[in-house]
């Protein structure tokens, strides 16, 4: 699969799954505190975006959860070599969903 490009719709997830997992967060302040310069981080966001388009069209377009389990076990196994917990972050973005789609409307039945 190397270097095929991707379905529209698969690279605007990569890309927006870059932004908001790795560019909207420390990395502003790398960049404000000169740690990481404007060409690093597009070398750095490039290699994201392609890497997450393969993992976004492996589960979307392929569909195969197989090899998509592969990957994250091998990955895991071999290369992640931490004990951080992860927790779920959305930087707001449910407020924000709700308030463009509240959940309960004023609607009642008589």
């Amino acid at each position: 699969m190397t270097d095929r490009v991707p379905k529209e719709y698969i690279s605007k997830i990569a890309k927006a799954s870059t932004y908001f997992a790795f560019k909207n967060g420390p990395i502003k302040e790398m960049l404000k505190d000169n740690k990481l310069s404007e060409e690093d981080l597009k070398v750095i966001q490039k290699y994201m975006d392609d890497h997450l388009a393969y993992l976004y069209t492996v589960l979307l377009e392929e569909n195969n959860l197989k090899k998509f389990d592969l990957i994250v076990n091998t990955m895991s196994k071999f290369y992640v070599n931490d004990s951080e917990e992860v927790m779920i972050n959305d930087d707001g973005f449910d407020k924000f969903y709700d308030s463009l789609f509240p959940k309960s409307s004023n609607i009642t039945i008589k």
